[in-house]
């Protein structure tokens, strides 16, 4: 596990982050690179993600607003797009970062994009990494369905419960994967189980999703953009990616074969290919 750092917002929310510091020292000269969790989740998600990229830069990953260790004054309370974008500015402004790399995946791509598209003159983002997310255009009917529910669904209780509902559900190249790797396996399903993802605060986040009109804001990114997307994604459909690919300008669009939602598990050419992408 990585330490927890804390730093707290104006209006009382408390933002928790990881830093995963590079394996070579010459490393740490690297643009650090900030990944922005998805929808519903928390910044130990990134399981298998963080630690490969972490091997050639510094990576820092933090718990959006109301998720995992960070905080919200009330649940209920609004949370926008614009907000999540100043908590991530707050986040690389209070460690004193004025050049980074920026990853979003699923909800955080479109995080990552509000970043981009509205960054403060001290900053600069050198490339920008949007990973499985969805536009207003194409919004996910799982989210939907989630949505609309009049109470947090009933889910796995234990370890073996979460990893049943895997088997059940993930695409061939996961569970090939984590059959192959059951320690990860199990770590993998017991930060399903165990961390803290209040319903409450994915309704913040849906209804976020539901407000925004990501194209709009993507046809002002002019930074080199990197788009990646499981041909297979059972929650966000590939043509969401192919959308955003067309809207930004300098952009590169790369599909995952036989991968879902969470597309760099089971699939380490994934991982090469955001590499070669910051490297170059």
């Amino acid at each position: 596990m990585h330490e927890a750092y804390f730093f707290e917002q104006q209006d009382g929310s408390r933002i928790a982050y990881n830093i995963l510091e590079p394996q070579m020292p010459d490393d740490i000269k690297k643009t650090p690179l900030i990944l922005i969790m998805g929808i519903y989740g928390v910044k130990e998600m990134f399981m298998g993600l963080k630690e490969e990229l972490a091997k050639n830069q510094k990576v820092i990953v933090f718990d959006n607003r109301g998720m995992g260790e960070s905080s919200v004054v009330s649940p209920y309370d609004p949370i926008s797009f614009d907000l999540m974008a100043q908590d991530t500015i707050a986040l690389i402004k209070h460690l004193g970062i004025k050049r980074f790399n920026l990853l979003g995946w699923s909800l955080g791509g479109i995080i990552a994009i509000h970043v981009a598209s509205n960054l403060s003159l001290d900053l600069e983002l050198e490339k920008l990494i949007i990973c499985a997310s969805q536009v207003q255009s194409l919004v996910s009917s799982y989210g939907e369905c989630l949505y609309n529910l009049p109470k947090p669904p009933d889910g796995p209780t234990n370890i073996q419960e979460q990893k049943d509902k895997f088997m059940r559900t993930k695409n061939e190249r996961f569970i090939d994967y984590m059959v192959k790797h059951p320690d990860i396996f199990d770590k993998y399903a017991e930060i399903h189980v165990t961390s803290n993802c209040p319903f409450e605060i994915f309704k913040r986040q849906w209804e976020a999703v539901k407000e925004t009109n990501i194209l709009s804001k993507s046809k002002t990114i002019n930074v080199p953009t990197l788009l990646i997307h499981g041909e297979d994604d059972e929650h966000v459909p590939i043509e969401n990616s192919k959308l955003l690919a067309r809207e930004i300008t300098n952009s590169k669009f790369i599909s995952i074969p036989k991968t879902g939602h969470t597309f760099w598990i089971g699939a380490p050419e994934s991982i090469t290919f955001i590499n070669e992408f910051l490297s170059t």
